[in-house]
């Protein structure tokens, strides 16, 4: 009905969607041209804003802070990839580990461990160290991650993320994960999102464009 009152009003809202997803297509673009090569590049992408510090049942429904929980569920994915490293030495296999939130005077998603050869110890020591304060910025760290992954230049490219909630900063989670579908085949990461503490349908739009959930 607005929308019949004022005939302007649609288009101008179309005319923001077409800007905004301009915007992040270019946000997304790779920053250099890079010669691919067959490998496993991965970015884990790490929760760590204020509602992180909350407590919930954990083991043994033992109540203890969420990014304890994270903790786990990160290192277990850094598990999987330094034994497919073992199992595949003939081709490179690559990893980082990212934190995110949002933080006044700080990136919103800013590396751990460096993209390199999975290292346990090292991402073990990196993901202890983790400290939960700020927003929760999902899109630009899924953003980051990607940029990242378009580094490497390797064919199978993985972007995982590890969260307990609801976006709260910045781009929603489901139109990067939209945006990144539509990018080219090369540079298209698979997206998993190993969520806790939330509805599983908070998610739904992400799983829709195509990530796992």
């Amino acid at each position: 009905k607005a929308a019949q009152r004022d005939p302007q009003q649609q288009p101008r809202s179309d005319e923001r969607a077409a800007r905004a997803a301009l915007d992040l297509d270019e946000e997304l673009r790779p920053g250099k041209t890079v010669e691919p090569k067959d490998g496993l590049a991965a970015a884990i992408a790490i929760d760590v804003s204020g509602s992180m510090d909350e407590k919930v049942a954990g083991r043994d429904g033992q109540k203890e802070p969420k990014i304890d929980i994270a903790r786990r569920a990160a290192l277990d994915l850094v598990d999987q990839f330094v034994s497919y490293a073992r199992g595949h030495q003939d081709e490179p296999v690559l990893l980082g580990v990212y934190e995110f939130s949002r933080r006044r005077g700080e990136a919103d998603c800013r590396p751990v461990v460096a993209m390199g050869p999975p290292d346990r110890e090292r991402a073990a020591a990196a993901i202890a160290r983790l400290d939960a304060d700020g927003g929760t910025p999902i899109g630009q760290a899924m953003i980051t991650a990607k940029r990242a992954l378009d580094e490497t230049g390797l064919t199978r490219r993985h972007l995982l993320v590890v969260t307990d909630g609801e976006n709260t900063d910045g781009v929603a989670p489901d139109r990067v994960a939209l945006a990144i579908g539509k990018r080219p085949d090369a540079e298209r990461p698979s997206i998993y999102f190993v969520a806790f503490d939330i509805e599983a349908n908070r998610f739904s739009r992400v799983r829709d464009a195509g990530g796992l959930v």
